[in-house]
């Protein structure tokens, strides 16, 4: 009985291929399109018989039985594919939507205030929230600004004992859950720190913690963790932020680069 898997059967075959079964196999295995016997033959340059014969290695009886189960095939195939990609980009709108109806721009402005105010940036985040930590980075140190992202248990709680009231610190993190580094934020809280929370979590303990909460999309499923990435949704935030921090503060970001561009120049 032929495997439902015409692909899959193709493969399975190969080792009863000579070198002309090889050339028709991966003409069919790259999904091109479905050929008359006689087109093909002259496109990747074999013999009819030579498409007769591999048809029937496979366990066909002739080019139109395979035909139908090709064509069927790279139908199934072309639908799979378009199906994904309607499903991601309806979720990344979803997202989008999400936060544009979660998020309050006068908080936005209030975090780009207090960015401006602090010299140095401590991003505190675990995992996938670190990457996005380290985007933030990026970003804001080619303005001028100092970040140091902080991303694992024991240096969280060292670089907390030492903070104090004049430092800012911005806790990365979907869920928001994490115990240990919640406590480390309620003795920052204590000695009077500035912390802003970038989180899914709109929980009433975490709103507490923080100066401000600016909320994101939450990864909803399972199976959307692994269609999208986990630090997207806090990617966006930093997306906002610097794109509002540039408009508030231009004049100041232009001097800057500037001056850093003369530096450079001079040396």
């Amino acid at each position: 009985m032929l495997n439902s898997d015409l692909f899959l059967t193709i493969e399975s075959s190969k080792l009863k291929f000579t070198a002309v079964d090889e050339q028709i196999a991966d003409y069919f295995l790259s999904g091109k399109p479905p050929l008359k016997q006689s087109v093909l033959a002259r496109k990747i340059n074999v013999s009819a018989a030579s498409i007769t014969r591999f048809c029937k290695k496979i366990g066909f009886e002739n080019y139109k039985e395979l035909m139908y189960f090709y064509r069927k095939m790279v139908k199934e195939h072309s639908n799979d594919k378009n199906k994904v990609t309607r499903n991601l980009q309806y979720r990344y709108k979803e997202m989008i939507n999400e936060i544009d109806e979660k998020i309050d721009i006068e908080d936005v402005k209030l975090v780009c205030n207090y960015i401006k105010s602090h010299k140095i940036i401590h991003i505190y985040g675990l995992g996938l929230s670190a990457i996005a930590g380290e985007d933030f980075k990026f970003r804001f140190t080619r303005i001028g600004k100092y970040v140091e992202v902080v991303q694992d248990y024991d240096s969280i709680e060292m670089i907390s004992s030492l903070l104090n009231k004049e430092n800012l610190i911005i806790y990365l993190s979907l869920r928001g859950e994490n115990k240990h580094v919640i406590q480390s934020l309620r003795r920052l809280k204590e000695k009077g720190a500035t912390i802003v929370i970038i989180t899914s979590n709109q929980s009433s303990d975490i709103g507490d913690l923080a100066n401000v909460t600016l909320l994101t999309s939450q990864i909803k499923n399972a199976n959307e963790v692994e269609q999208i990435s986990g630090q997207i949704p806090l990617l966006i935030i930093i997306d906002v932020l610097y794109s509002q921090y540039i408009n508030m503060f231009r004049e100041n970001v232009s001097k800057w680069i500037e001056t850093e561009q003369a530096y450079l120049q001079g040396h």
